[in-house]
């Protein structure tokens, strides 16, 4: 998934006109206006969203439980593109090259027949996507089951040079990424060809796209048609605009039940995820008092390192009034969230998600 410039944009471009019809200077000047701020999306990036960038919320606990792994149609989707790429997949190919001895190519079936569940290069594995300009507590953040060929095994095949230390990907709009070799030659890095037990759709990057755990979601290239193994750092699409390399997903918790400024009574059954990357999650701690105080919540059981983890905690407010609830997480490997607020742009957002209740 790519990252998101904007928070929400339609935009009509390439007007037809009847024939004769003659624009006054005000509709000239408005579609001047109109073409000078497509020219600027275009030099400096253009993400539009299907869904309206804000929190990421469940209407319950039972629902967060529901949606542990998300259903593809709520899957969040960013995209650079106006009009995302329409695949042909009878001539599709994908292909390997670069510095590497035998360059290869896969077609559509081939690329099925390795993500097979009989084929040693299978991989099948549920893994959390976020966009790197998700904002704390921002739900373009999503968890899906995704099957296809390790990546490692598709590189090695073709003999990778020994001066190889990047990998990049180029994809069918034109759009580039690319990771560090080590990355790329994790186990868990894949070329994903299903998305839920379903083939990739469309918005989703059918017919197949990356999945590398543990980075934000602009370097997860979708409409993949190329990978090429390099020497040197190389700056992908939104790289050359100023957006992070190195990509590394920032340990969150993020409040998802109740809604901020909800008015509650009784027992508050108080729920959310939390997320590290690929580096797993040991703790989430609650604090009701805007953290003054903390209470460790319950975490579900652990599916994977690459996924969030849904953790909830039962509260009795001890009287009316508002209440800040603030959450906060700690890695696997006992590194806490850090608490410094940091806006998206350009290493993903960081510091303590909050929400207010308002106790009746």
């Amino acid at each position: 998934m790519y990252a998101a410039v904007l928070d929400y944009a339609f935009v009509e471009v390439a007007p037809r006109y009847p024939d004769g019809f003659s624009l006054s200077r005000r509709q000239f000047l408005v579609g001047s206006v109109g073409a000078i701020a497509l020219a600027i999306l275009a030099i400096y990036g253009f993400a539009s969203l299907s869904m309206k960038k804000g929190r990421l919320v469940f209407a319950s606990i039972a629902e967060m439980f529901a949606k542990e792994v998300t259903p593809t149609s709520e899957f969040y989707v960013v995209t650079k593109n106006l009009i995302d790429p329409p695949v042909d997949v009878a001539s599709w190919q994908l292909s390997i090259g670069g510095l590497v001895t035998t360059p290869a190519t896969y077609d559509y079936t081939q690329l099925l027949a390795k993500s097979d569940p009989t084929d040693p290069d299978n991989v099948d594995a549920l893994a959390t996507l976020e966009c790197v300009s998700n904002e704390v507590g921002g739900n373009l953040i999503s968890t899906a089951r995704w099957n296809g060929v390790r990546l490692s095994a598709l590189l090695q095949a073709a003999g990778l040079s020994p001066n190889a230390d990047w990998i990049v990907f180029t994809c069918a709009d034109g759009y580039t990424a690319a990771v560090p070799l080590s990355r790329a030659m994790s186990p868990n890095t894949m070329v994903a060809v299903r998305m839920n037990d379903a083939p990739l759709v469309t918005a989703h990057g059918f017919p197949a796209r990356i999945i590398v755990p543990g980075l934000y979601g602009m370097f997860h290239a979708k409409w993949l048609t190329k990978i090429e193994a390099t020497q040197g750092e190389y700056l992908g699409y939104w790289q050359q605009k100023g957006w992070t390399n190195r990509g590394l997903i920032h340990t969150t918790a993020i409040i998802a039940t109740p809604a901020d400024s909800t008015v509650v009574g009784g027992v508050v059954h108080i729920g959310g995820i939390a997320f590290a990357g690929d580096r797993g999650i040991s703790a989430v701690d609650v604090s009701t008092d805007g953290g003054a105080t903390w209470k460790s919540a319950t975490l579900s059981s652990h599916k994977s390192n690459l996924t969030w983890v849904l953790w909830t905690l039962d509260w009795t407010p001890p009287r009316s009034g508002s209440f800040r609830i603030v959450a906060r997480a700690v890695d696997a490997a006992g590194t806490p969230q850090d608490l410094n607020p940091a806006p998206p742009f350009s290493e993903g957002s960081a510091g303590y998600d909050s929400i207010t209740l308002l106790v009746s």
